[in-house]
Protein backbone atom coordinates (compact mmCIF):
# COMPACT_ATOMS: atom_id res chain seq x y z
CA UNK A 1 0.00 0.00 0.00
CA UNK A 2 1.68 3.41 -1.10
CA UNK A 3 0.26 6.59 1.39
CA UNK A 4 -0.28 9.78 -1.39
CA UNK A 5 -2.01 12.86 -0.47
CA UNK A 6 -5.50 13.06 -0.79
CA UNK A 7 -7.07 14.39 -4.10
CA UNK A 8 -10.47 16.28 -4.55
CA UNK A 9 -11.35 12.63 -6.69
CA UNK A 10 -10.25 10.90 -3.79
CA UNK A 11 -12.82 12.67 -1.52
CA UNK A 12 -15.66 12.48 -3.77
CA UNK A 13 -14.93 8.68 -3.70
CA UNK A 14 -15.27 8.51 0.23
CA UNK A 15 -18.40 10.32 0.09
CA UNK A 16 -19.50 7.46 -1.75
CA UNK A 17 -19.05 4.77 1.24
CA UNK A 18 -21.41 6.09 3.46
CA UNK A 19 -24.67 4.86 3.08
CA UNK A 20 -27.00 6.72 5.87
CA UNK A 21 -26.92 8.91 8.47
CA UNK A 22 -25.58 6.18 11.64
CA UNK A 23 -22.25 5.48 9.19
CA UNK A 24 -21.87 9.29 8.86
CA UNK A 25 -21.95 9.91 12.17
CA UNK A 26 -19.80 7.18 13.36
CA UNK A 27 -17.04 7.58 10.80
CA UNK A 28 -17.52 11.65 11.33
CA UNK A 29 -18.69 12.37 14.65
CA UNK A 30 -22.18 14.31 15.35
CA UNK A 31 -21.02 17.12 13.96
CA UNK A 32 -20.56 15.58 10.07
CA UNK A 33 -23.93 17.00 8.20
CA UNK A 34 -26.31 14.08 5.98
CA UNK A 35 -26.74 13.50 3.84
CA UNK A 36 -23.56 13.85 2.46
CA UNK A 37 -23.00 17.23 -0.44
CA UNK A 38 -20.02 17.96 -1.69
CA UNK A 39 -19.84 21.70 -0.38
CA UNK A 40 -20.72 20.39 3.03
CA UNK A 41 -18.69 17.10 2.94
CA UNK A 42 -15.15 19.65 2.16
CA UNK A 43 -16.07 21.85 5.20
CA UNK A 44 -16.72 19.24 8.09
CA UNK A 45 -13.68 17.53 6.75
CA UNK A 46 -11.77 20.82 6.66
CA UNK A 47 -10.14 19.92 3.28
CA UNK A 48 -7.30 21.90 2.85
CA UNK A 49 -6.92 23.23 6.30
CA UNK A 50 -5.75 19.44 7.50
CA UNK A 51 -3.57 17.12 5.67
CA UNK A 52 -5.71 14.28 3.85
CA UNK A 53 -3.83 10.92 2.82
CA UNK A 54 -5.08 7.68 0.98
CA UNK A 55 -3.77 4.42 0.63
CA UNK A 56 -3.52 3.40 -2.71
CA UNK A 57 -3.11 -0.60 -3.67
CA UNK A 58 -0.70 -1.55 -6.58
CA UNK A 59 -3.24 -1.38 -9.00
CA UNK A 60 -4.15 2.43 -8.08
CA UNK A 61 -6.97 1.34 -6.15
CA UNK A 62 -8.41 3.27 -3.36
CA UNK A 63 -8.40 1.80 -0.60
CA UNK A 64 -8.38 3.94 2.80
CA UNK A 65 -8.58 7.80 3.70
CA UNK A 66 -7.31 9.62 6.96
CA UNK A 67 -6.16 13.08 7.87
CA UNK A 68 -3.81 14.09 10.69
CA UNK A 69 -2.80 17.33 12.34
CA UNK A 70 -0.89 19.11 15.00
CA UNK A 71 -3.17 18.10 18.43
CA UNK A 72 -1.63 18.79 22.09
CA UNK A 73 1.81 17.74 20.94
CA UNK A 74 0.97 14.39 19.36
CA UNK A 75 -0.38 13.86 15.65
CA UNK A 76 -4.01 13.40 15.79
CA UNK A 77 -5.41 11.54 13.33
CA UNK A 78 -9.08 11.78 12.34
CA UNK A 79 -11.63 10.71 9.94
CA UNK A 80 -10.11 7.09 9.27
CA UNK A 81 -12.14 5.16 6.74
CA UNK A 82 -11.25 1.90 4.60
CA UNK A 83 -12.96 1.29 1.53
CA UNK A 84 -16.26 -1.00 2.13
CA UNK A 85 -14.81 -3.36 -0.53
CA UNK A 86 -11.62 -3.92 0.88
CA UNK A 87 -12.80 -4.05 5.06
CA UNK A 88 -11.57 -6.79 6.92
CA UNK A 89 -8.62 -7.98 5.39
CA UNK A 90 -6.12 -5.48 7.24
CA UNK A 91 -6.32 -2.78 5.59
CA UNK A 92 -7.07 -0.06 8.29
CA UNK A 93 -4.10 -1.37 10.37
CA UNK A 94 -1.59 -1.25 7.73
CA UNK A 95 -3.16 2.29 6.60
CA UNK A 96 -3.64 3.44 10.50
CA UNK A 97 0.12 2.10 11.02
CA UNK A 98 1.86 3.84 7.65
CA UNK A 99 -0.56 7.17 8.55
CA UNK A 100 1.15 6.94 11.98
CA UNK A 101 4.49 6.51 10.41
CA UNK A 102 4.24 9.63 8.06
CA UNK A 103 2.40 12.14 10.21
CA UNK A 104 4.67 11.68 13.10
CA UNK A 105 7.56 12.45 11.26
CA UNK A 106 5.98 15.20 9.35
CA UNK A 107 5.30 16.76 12.88
CA UNK A 108 7.87 15.40 14.36
CA UNK A 109 6.53 13.60 17.05
CA UNK A 110 6.10 9.53 18.20
CA UNK A 111 2.78 9.85 19.97
CA UNK A 112 -1.00 10.23 18.47
CA UNK A 113 -4.76 10.79 19.12
CA UNK A 114 -7.91 10.26 17.69
CA UNK A 115 -11.39 10.02 18.96
CA UNK A 116 -13.65 7.06 18.35
CA UNK A 117 -17.59 6.79 18.51
CA UNK A 118 -17.77 3.73 21.01
CA UNK A 119 -20.96 2.50 18.62
CA UNK A 120 -17.80 1.56 16.27
CA UNK A 121 -16.48 -1.44 17.32
CA UNK A 122 -14.58 -2.39 14.27
CA UNK A 123 -12.79 0.41 14.36
CA UNK A 124 -12.22 0.31 18.35
CA UNK A 125 -10.97 -3.07 17.66
CA UNK A 126 -8.07 -1.81 15.01
CA UNK A 127 -7.08 1.20 17.22
CA UNK A 128 -6.65 -0.80 20.48
CA UNK A 129 -4.79 -3.22 18.06
CA UNK A 130 -2.07 -0.35 17.60
CA UNK A 131 -1.29 0.19 21.01
CA UNK A 132 -4.18 3.26 21.36
CA UNK A 133 -5.51 3.10 25.14
CA UNK A 134 -8.51 5.49 26.60
CA UNK A 135 -7.70 8.74 28.12
CA UNK A 136 -9.36 11.48 29.78
CA UNK A 137 -11.53 14.09 27.48
CA UNK A 138 -8.59 16.67 26.63
CA UNK A 139 -10.22 19.96 28.32
CA UNK A 140 -9.67 22.19 25.01
CA UNK A 141 -12.88 19.88 23.63
CA UNK A 142 -16.13 19.33 23.98
CA UNK A 143 -17.17 16.18 25.57
CA UNK A 144 -19.57 13.72 22.98
CA UNK A 145 -21.75 11.03 24.38
CA UNK A 146 -20.08 7.55 23.24
CA UNK A 147 -17.35 8.88 22.02
CA UNK A 148 -13.92 8.16 23.66
CA UNK A 149 -10.56 10.07 23.45
CA UNK A 150 -7.49 7.84 22.71
CA UNK A 151 -3.81 7.88 22.94
CA UNK A 152 -0.69 5.89 21.76
CA UNK A 153 3.07 6.02 21.90
CA UNK A 154 2.62 8.04 24.86
CA UNK A 155 2.42 8.15 28.65
CA UNK A 156 -0.77 8.48 30.30
CA UNK A 157 -1.18 12.73 30.76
Amino acid sequence: MNIEEARVEDAREVMNWFPDKESIMLWGSPYARAPLKEDTFFEDIRWGQIESRVGRGNQGELLAFGQFYQKLGRCHLARLVVNPDFRRRGVGLAFISKLMEHGGTALDTREFSLYVMTANKPAWHCYKSLGFEMRPYPDVDPHLDNCVFMVAGAAAP
